[in-house]
């Protein structure tokens, strides 16, 4: 984690946890492959635990996640989300989503009072205005609010938000940036996605995935991870079609019983 820069919102009582227990990287488990992302939310965690059960109102621990289109941002955010309920029983009530142009539209104290208790997510958090930045940090000052917020956006929508008002900004006392993942981590995401769905890959399947993210990686454009989803779920898809090939032959499954994802499945045809 990376912090904000900014004053320091409660006194971190807490040790900050050194690695994710089993449980944690099972929620985690898209994540935990990219280098750094680890150490970076126990920092999170153990501040975001301390602040929702030591500290009141909204005022600090909220989160920034940074990330490029596609890098999974509200996966993670949500993740976070589940974590701490879990362990702290907080958030404990509901969890708003919303982009920031339309969160300019909203009465901003009649949304907080909704998800008092609960969380907001925003997403494209540079849309938001200066005018928007004040009502938020006003509403977020007084004690009777306890709404956790996660902005999330790419490098320069959360740059500029954060200009917007020095007093919004330095509630967010929490910073995880998704950086441009590595093909290896992208690699180690897919089989990870395809885990997920009951699906594994053989070794010609992993090298096939390597060549189909290779296939779009751009300087300009580094693959994502919304990408590599596409191209699991398109070689899912086709070995459970199986083609004629596949009216006549069982499906392959490994030990645990997932369908195994072959090389013919990752290529295009």
């Amino acid at each position: 984690m990376q912090q904000s820069g900014r004053i320091p919102a409660i006194k971190v009582e807490e040790p900050v946890q050194k690695e994710l227990t089993k449980e944690e990287k099972e929620i985690f488990t898209y994540f935990t492959p990219i280098g750094g992302m680890e150490m970076a939310l126990c920092q999170v965690l153990t501040s975001a635990r301390n602040r929702l059960t030591k500290a009141k109102g909204s005022q600090t621990g909220n989160i920034i996640i940074q990330g490029a289109a596609g890098s999974g941002k509200t996966t993670l955010a949500t993740s976070l989300i589940r974590v701490l309920q879990m362990e702290t029983d907080k958030p404990n009530r509901n969890i708003g989503r919303i982009d920031g142009a339309n969160l300019n539209t909203k009465d901003i104290a009649k949304l907080f009072s909704k998800l008092n208790g609960g969380c907001l997510i925003v997403e494209k958090a540079g849309e938001i205005t200066r005018e928007t930045t004040m009502e938020l940090s006003a509403v977020m000052e007084h004690e009777a609010t306890d709404v956790l917020m996660i902005l999330e956006d790419g490098r320069t929508g959360m740059e500029k938000v954060l200009s917007l008002n020095p007093q919004f900004a330095r509630k967010f006392t929490e910073k995880i940036i998704i950086p441009v993942l590595t093909i290896d981590e992208l690699v180690n995401f897919g089989k990870a996605y395809a885990s997920d769905l009951g699906y594994a890959i053989d070794e010609m399947g992993i090298l096939a995935l390597y060549d189909r993210i290779n296939l779009i990686q751009r300087l300009d454009h580094p693959t994502n991870l919304t990408e590599v989803k596409e191209i699991v779920d398109e070689a899912i898809d086709k070995a459970e079609r199986g083609g004629l090939k596949g009216l006549f032959s069982r499906k392959k499954r490994d030990e645990a019983g997932n369908v195994i994802l072959q090389e013919r499945d990752f290529q295009i045809q």
